[in-house]
């Protein structure tokens, strides 16, 4: 059988990049050293014994090898980063400051998933009249400001008997009013009908059309929205402080732990130390998801 040569470009025929291109990566690359130089920089100070750190000669020593490095900064961290309540008078530790953020950004981030997926699907795929009330809805109060709603909502929890307790948070952050509730109707848009008159044809419910073919293929969308979700919520403090202030959240911990810091704790290297282990569990949710949070949705196909 004779064999075809396939046709291959020249080298030299192939379009060089132009000086704009290679303008904008420089400056990207540039900014991209901007954003991981710190991180590192942090890292590198985190093991840095105090003695040896001084805020002035800190960034050019710290990569210095003839300074001694260990992990004293960490174990003082955890031993010392404290909260002490000002309702129950009991004091939390990193172990309790690390659970108590969990529940809260786990929480917050599925009731504010569920809700715009839930508002969204019906929206998007029901073309009714109130379908667009709905979205016009979220449109206006997302451009206007709305103000005194915190005060009103810690007298709704006083008048409810839940104040003060985690899971009362979820209730407020059940709602659709965001800019995922847009993301998810334009994902939700975007699969063709088809897929869901052949599901009926079948005998197919409007619950399991959603449930077996429209999320499945919004999964990466969903799952980044909540994702983002759960990040935001993990470096929140202002609303625990102000809605459960007997159950303080890491966010705050650290906060604390910089203003209001011990002569032996009023060093960069153990602040940078208490700050590294509070965002251990981002890095590992970061490390998880990152390939979700990169890849864009495939509408090729239903998925089995």
């Amino acid at each position: 059988m004779k064999k075809v040569k396939l046709y291959t470009e020249p080298s030299h025929l192939k379009e060089k990049p132009s000086f704009a291109t290679v303008a904008i990566f420089i400056l990207l690359a540039i900014y991209t050293i901007g954003l991981f130089t710190p991180i590192v920089w942090a890292i590198v100070v985190s093991f840095m014994d105090k003695n040896d750190y001084s805020n002035f000669f800190g960034v050019s020593r710290a990569f210095n090898l003839g300074i001694k490095y260990t992990f004293d900064n960490y174990a003082f961290s955890w031993e010392n980063l404290k909260i002490l309540t000002t309702t129950t008078e009991m004091e939390y530790g990193i172990p309790d400051l690390l659970m108590h953020s969990l529940i809260y950004a786990l929480g917050s981030a599925f009731a504010f998933t569920l809700c715009p997926v839930i508002v969204a699907y019906l929206t998007a795929r029901f073309k009714y009249a109130f379908s667009k009330v709905v979205y016009t809805f979220v449109l206006i109060t997302m451009t206007l400001p709305i103000v005194g709603s915190m005060a009103s909502e810690i007298t709704m929890l006083h008048n409810l008997k839940i104040y003060d307790s985690i899971p009362a948070v979820f209730i407020l952050r059940f709602n659709f009013l965001s800019i995922y509730f847009l993301i998810l109707h334009a994902q939700f848009s975007s699969i063709p009908q088809e897929y869901t008159e052949a599901a009926k044809v079948d005998g197919a419910s409007n619950l399991r059309v959603m449930g077996q073919i429209i999320i499945p293929q919004s999964l990466n969308t969903i799952v980044t929205v909540f994702v983002l979700s759960f990040i935001s919520y993990w470096n929140d403090y202002q609303v625990p402080l102000l809605y459960f202030p007997s159950y303080p959240t890491a966010a705050f911990g650290i906060y604390d732990f910089v203003q209001n810091a011990s002569p032996e704790g009023n060093y960069i290297p153990i602040q940078l130390a208490a700050t590294l282990i509070m965002a251990l569990p981002i890095i590992i949710v970061f490390i998880i998801f990152n390939k979700k949070l990169r890849v864009s949705v495939s509408m090729g196909g239903i998925k089995g």
